[in-house]
């Protein structure tokens, strides 16, 4: 669960404990997942319920019982969207309050179990009919009737105060959710501007790093100065925000990936080119529009920028026979679909791969050192947890390649396969 869904739930709950304890009344707060209605109690909540009600849970089946009538009374103001009001299977009142901001449903409030004045007959009635269905003895069928005889009846105009005073500070709550929510999505867009940036930037100073001692005087000054202008606009973008937990949570949507593909591949052409090596994508069907994916899409942008990156900042040295690439290729498998980014790189040792060593936070290739590329070892960290939370899997391959110019340090042909379901598993 992301930072800001669990802080959600604990306001929520915070707000239930309040209303139960500044009422007195029975609350649970039902919201709609998967079709579902998914209940949001809390102990104290559930210690306002009756006596009777407490005995009714302990009979075989009652709670059962119980728990299945509040969650088709929420259902069913969900679907109308209209207020449900009424006794509860066991002959108790309560009130199932749809919880709309502007015409959207966000919740339904289940507020009661209780007696109202003049209702002790038909109460008496769905208590007969509790007894039958639980097979009660006579015992516990004259407990629970002294239990509901015992309830202290509410006066209906006090319990309608208090429903309309609920209702109202609940769609004050979801209505700063939503402007939470749209803050966040606008949060995710800067950022992704901001995270491809910083990626130019990092592939910029790493070029000029590397390329300084071919560089003429003047090119060297004319790239500073633009590395310098690139960097300060940059810093004045992040200055103005505190992006803070904004994109720890997942929001997934079809999108198709050749288009992120593409994006991360124009990011680092312009450093593949310099180093001498072809960037290349082809995605399988050939003959289909580019498969649409369940994506959250800011943070698999990012996932894939790394892997091309790495692919183009480890490559191996060139020679006329063995060129220089970096190949993403993709294609269906059943109910994922592959991609693939391969190239002459950098060897990764067994072990490495074996043990998982590469996705550790820090780590970086014992094959990569003295070669004179920076990095901070987070990328692939960063890769396989966006991997993860999409489903997907990650798998790595590391083959030699004979080299007689380089006996010691040999080119192997790397491959990072990702593979991403056609659909995303639904969280209970």
């Amino acid at each position: 669960m992301g930072s800001a869904s669990y802080h959600r739930e604990a306001t929520q709950k915070a707000l239930v404990d309040l209303f139960a304890d500044a009422t007195g009344l029975p609350l649970v707060l039902y919201e709609l997942h998967n079709g579902q209605p998914q209940s949001i109690y809390t102990d104290r909540a559930l210690g306002n319920f009756e006596p009777h009600c407490k005995l009714m849970h302990t009979f075989r089946g009652g709670r059962e019982r119980c728990e299945a009538d509040q969650c088709a009374r929420a259902l069913d103001a969900f679907t109308s969207q209209q207020e449900q009001s009424g006794l509860c299977h066991a002959g108790l009142y309560n009130e199932a309050v749809p919880i709309k901001v502007g015409n959207k449903m966000r919740a339904v409030l289940l507020c009661g179990e209780t007696r109202l004045e003049g209702q002790q007959q038909q109460a008496l009635e769905k208590h007969e009919q509790v007894v039958a269905d639980l097979a009660l003895n006579a015992t516990q069928a004259a407990q629970l009737r002294q239990r509901l005889l015992d309830i202290t009846p509410l006066d209906p105009a006090r319990l309608n105060l208090l429903k309309t005073t609920l209702v109202k500070l609940l769609r004050y709550f979801y209505d700063v959710v939503d402007k939470e929510e749209m803050l966040r999505h606008t949060v995710e867009r800067v950022s992704h501007e901001i995270q491809i940036r910083l990626q130019a930037v990092v592939a910029e100073a790493e070029n000029l790093t590397m390329d300084l001692s071919t560089l003429s005087a003047d090119e060297a000054v004319e790239q500073s100065h633009q590395l310098l202008r690139t960097t300060l606009a940059l810093s004045t973008v992040v200055q103005s925000l505190n992006l803070g937990d904004a994109l720890e949570d997942y929001r997934f949507e079809k999108r198709s990936i050749a288009g992120l593909l593409i994006e991360a591949v124009q990011l680092y052409e312009g450093e593949a080119a310099r180093r001498g090596i072809s960037l290349s994508v082809s995605l399988e069907p050939h003959h289909r529009p580019p498969p649409m994916l369940p994506l959250s899409v800011s943070h698999m942008q990012y996932a894939l920028n790394n892997l091309v990156h790495n692919a183009v900042k480890y490559s191996f040295r060139g020679t006329a026979e063995r060129p220089r690439y970096v190949k993403i290729t993709g294609r269906p498998a059943g109910s994922h679909y592959h991609l693939t980014v391969e190239n002459y790189g950098i060897g990764l040792l067994p072990e490495e791969i074996a043990q998982g060593l590469l996705f550790q936070d820090g780590y970086q290739g014992k094959l990569s050192a003295g070669e004179y590329r920076t990095g901070s070892g987070k990328g692939l960290n960063f890769v396989k947890r966006v991997i993860d939370r999409h489903h997907g899997r990650i798998d790595v391959s590391s083959v030699p390649v004979s080299d007689p110019e380089q006996p010691y340090r040999k080119p192997h042909v790397n491959r990072f396969t990702i593979s991403l379901p056609y659909e995303q598993v639904k969280r209970a």
